[in-house]
């Protein structure tokens, strides 16, 4: 595997030879001194161009970086393709045989001026035509866990106590893919920003826990740690079952912490009926097994 050095040596060398590229910056986690940085991370870089065109028609020119194991054209896709005879950022996800990844953007520099408002942690490589809209950026503020508003905590509450009745009829359907998928994606996305939430809370809204929830483990202590991780289902609709009611509970306690750290109202006469609702259906799941 190529290392990092020799991998932005490969990057900045295209860079400086061709005189198309008139600038380069590196956004990501390699921008980002609180994010991990190890052999997976991605190389996210920024070609700003004279004429995206040039490097979007013929598509053979990323060979440059590297034995391409598989790559993505992100902006082109089947439901929404992209515009090649346009100005618009196109975006190759480039994944080597040897384990390196560059996310390649290139950018026209038609289109600079929309460079001004990213405030997303960015390393600027290369500057060939000073351009001012190019600016460093070493916080990552701009990923910090946002307070809910009230209306938000009201949403978020009601819509996982509604979510989770979905799974309570995938269960007790023994429909397996509906009940996992409305547990572990809906359900639970309500879930972490509930979480999240309570994170915030104890370190004044000033952290990320980044993208779904990669950095859980500096925020949580190992016993919090092992409670989040065992309201995971396995394959079992007995077990599916059992974790509904932890998660449902667990929920209910941050929905309560983080309530009172801002004033909010939780809705307890909800929260009793819903729960007693998933009981009974429960109840009633066993009883069409057994007869």
């Amino acid at each position: 595997m190529r290392t990092e050095n020799e991998m932005m040596d490969l990057i900045m060398k295209k860079a400086m030879e061709d005189i198309r590229i008139r600038a380069v910056a590196m956004d990501g986690s390699r921008a980002n001194n609180n994010a991990v940085h190890d052999r997976y991370s991605d190389f996210d870089i920024v070609y700003f161009v004279t004429d995206v065109r040039e490097f979007t028609k013929d598509k053979s020119w990323i060979n440059y970086f590297g034995d391409i194991l598989i790559v993505q054209y992100s902006m082109d896709w089947y439901s929404n393709p992209y515009d090649y005879d346009g100005h618009e950022t196109f975006v190759y996800l480039i994944q080597f045989a040897d384990g390196n990844r560059i996310d390649l953007s290139i950018v026209d520099i038609r289109n600079i001026s929309k460079e001004i408002d990213n405030n997303e942690p960015r390393i600027v490589l290369l500057n060939k035509d000073d351009f001012k809209e190019l600016i460093p950026m070493d916080s990552e503020e701009a990923f910090f866990i946002k307070p809910p508003a009230k209306m938000e905590f009201y949403n978020t509450s009601n819509e996982f106590r509604w979510l989770s009745i979905y799974i309570s009829k995938g269960l007790c359907r023994e429909e397996f893919y509906y009940a996992k998928y409305s547990y572990e994606v809906l359900t639970m996305k309500m879930f972490m920003k509930m979480l999240n939430w309570k994170i915030g809370i104890k370190h004044k809204f000033k952290v990320t826990t980044g993208a779904h929830g990669k950095y859980l483990k500096r925020f949580l202590s190992e016993m919090e740690m092992k409670r989040f991780q065992g309201i995971f289902p396995n394959g079992e609709y007995e077990d599916m079952w059992d974790k509904l009611f932890l998660m449902y509970d667990y929920f209910d306690e941050l929905e309560t912490e983080v309530a009172e750290y801002f004033d909010f109202s939780c809705d307890k006469y909800e929260t009793k009926r819903i729960r007693s609702f998933l009981e009974k259906r429960r109840a009633e799941s066993a009883s069409n097994i057994n007869s």
